[in-house]
């Protein structure tokens, strides 16, 4: 079967990329993680895994004698989770091919769950998250970090042409079917679904040139924006001309970039 349509794809130089964009909000997930309590002994869904890079901090956390289920529809990316789990005899990890709006899971048979953009993504988010909640045992925990102001994302000094290129971005969230700003959303879907909401936190970062978030927002933009040209959602001359822009501030080392605004939720399964 073909791999799934990812935002960015799921081959080599996307797994290094991801690799990459764990490490720059990495100092963020543990802390969701602490404030929410996880700890050692929990049965923990991570949702959307990907190619595993939080499963394994999360493994790390539960220890051995807890578990972590994780759930993604890209045999590719479980297939490299799978591989890592064995090099680094990780066994409280079990990779579950399958998608999150399908779980079907035993109900109160987890403490917690987490996932990264992945809600913003999907046409029934609502539907996911019932599936997830479902699954959690009463007083369990789902931790999400989800955008709540895609397009606050500015680089400083302001850009047009950069403003150009985040507007083309939002105009292909729209397109895909899901709500890229999930986040404005996610206290009436967890009413919904039986869950309180405990947490509501914002993250905003700003980093200069060179910076984590310099990197992460330039590696995003390079893999993404030539995709736009081949759907006609970019022009090539506009694509041409924010490589440009983006180069010289790069070299010129005096700008900032503000990425975009997330949250952190903790939503907790009423006893």
């Amino acid at each position: 079967m073909a791999e799934p349509e990812y935002i960015l794809g799921t081959d080599a130089l996307e797994l290094e990329r991801l690799g990459f964009q764990h490490r720059v909000w990495a100092r963020q997930a543990y802390a969701l993680w602490e404030r929410a309590g996880i700890r050692a002994g929990d049965a923990v869904l991570d949702l959307g895994c990907g190619p595993g890079f939080a499963a394994f901090d999360l493994a790390a956390l539960v220890g051995p004698q807890g578990r972590v289920i994780a759930v993604d529809e890209s045999e590719r990316f479980l297939a490299h989770l799978t591989r890592e789990r064995d090099r680094q005899n990780l066994r409280q990890i079990d990779p579950h091919p399958g998608r999150v709006e399908e779980l079907d899971l035993p109900p109160g048979s987890f403490d917690a769950a987490y996932a990264r953009w992945l809600f913003c993504w999907l046409a029934e988010p609502g539907v996911a998250l019932a599936r997830v909640a479902r699954a959690l045992r009463p007083g369990g925990v789902i931790t999400l970090q989800e955008y709540i102001d895609w397009a606050a994302m500015a680089l400083v000094p302001r850009s047009e042409t950069f403003e150009r290129a985040v507007a083309a971005c939002m105009r292909s969230w729209h397109d895909g079917g899901g709500t890229i700003d999930i986040g404005t959303r996610l206290p009436t879907l967890a009413e919904e679904c039986g869950l309180r909401v405990e947490h509501l936190g914002p993250i905003a970062r700003l980093g200069r040139v060179g910076s984590l978030e310099w990197r992460w927002i330039g590696s995003f933009y390079a893999s993404y924006l030539p995709r736009l040209v081949t759907r006609d959602r970019f022009g090539a001359d506009e694509l041409a001309a924010f490589t440009v822009e983006w180069d010289r501030r790069t070299r010129e080392g005096t700008s900032w970039i503000h990425t975009p605004l997330m949250l952190d939720a903790i939503l907790r399964k009423r006893e």
